[in-house]
């Protein structure tokens, strides 16, 4: 029998694992569930309690966050065999903290809703160079689509977690506003890389660009976090060959999802194919530098 109070959490990674740690800071004592021990291991030592699978902390939790990595997962946690959506119950509700295709969760919610489980759309965003401190403090932002009994039950978990907790629809809505976001956000990283090769092609320094676009027109968020993304080449759990192409993802999705809706997006399909590369190349650039 589920404690009303329990809540548990589902993915432990670069985001899930502060964002696991903040509620257990709260007094919540979350049951958390991620494949790596490791993982559970720490957020024990925070003050959570280990599930010893995905079917015990569905029978165990009223409310359910989950922050996976890529969409396949998402829909594997809910729409599996042995998922969410299978094993839940009437009144739970689940939270989808990962950028997915907005489909996935209109079709996520479709099948929890035939069980009365509520599906909270709550993607999230650190909201500058400090995303997981900002998980940690409960800062996030998080752009939230749901039924408005999923939203009541879910915005006292969500307010733990975030500072700026934003409804922006029904479910599907939390994606669709993250993949705008991100559409301005990475797009702007590459047409920053590419006018910092501009000005070092004219023996200009990036720190004398930044040093005018902080001050002018050119200014954004990409010139004032410019070190946050060579951080996060370095400290991400994923950090490897591989991490560029997850970084683009949310990009791809957009162009994907456009394209359903018979909207097309010149430009940020040709960023989302540029932008793996360029930061591949940069953070090799670090690298030699660093061992010189």
């Amino acid at each position: 029998m589920a404690d009303s109070n329990r809540t548990g959490f589902v993915g432990l990674g670069n985001m899930g694992g502060p964002m696991a740690t903040s509620i257990a800071k709260a007094g919540r004592h979350p049951m958390v569930y991620d494949l790596r021990k490791e993982a559970v291991r720490t957020q024990v030592s925070h003050g959570a309690v280990a599930a010893t699978s995905l079917a015990e902390l569905i029978q165990e939790c009223d409310i359910i966050g989950t922050c996976l990595l890529h969409d396949h997962q998402v829909k594997e946690a809910f729409l599996g065999e042995n998922g969410i959506v299978a094993l839940g119950r009437p009144g739970q509700i689940a939270m989808i903290h990962s950028t997915v295709l907005p489909q996935t969760v209109l079709a996520i919610a479709a099948a929890a809703k035939e069980k009365g489980i509520g599906i909270v759309d709550a993607p999230v965003s650190g909201g500058g160079a400090r995303s997981r401190e900002s998980a940690l403090e409960g800062t996030l932002t998080l752009m939230v689509g749901a039924e408005d009994w999923a939203w009541e039950k879910a915005r006292p978990i969500l307010e733990i977690v975030g500072a700026n907790v934003i409804r922006v629809g029904a479910p599907g809505a939390g994606q669709v506003v993250k993949l705008g976001n991100n559409i301005m956000a990475l797009c702007n990283q590459v047409l920053h890389m590419e006018a910092i090769r501009f000005v070092q092609a004219y023996g200009v320094t990036r720190e004398a660009l930044d040093t005018v676009a902080r001050v002018s027109s050119g200014d954004s968020w990409a010139v004032a976090n410019y070190e946050f993304f060579d951080k996060f080449g370095v400290d991400h759990t994923m950090a490897g060959p591989e991490l560029s192409h997850v970084l683009g993802k949310d990009i791809r999705y957009a162009v994907a999802v456009a394209q359903e809706q018979a909207t097309y997006l010149p430009a940020v399909a040709l960023c989302s194919q540029l932008l793996p590369g360029m930061f591949e190349e940069r953070w090799a650039n670090n690298k030699r530098r660093g061992s010189q």
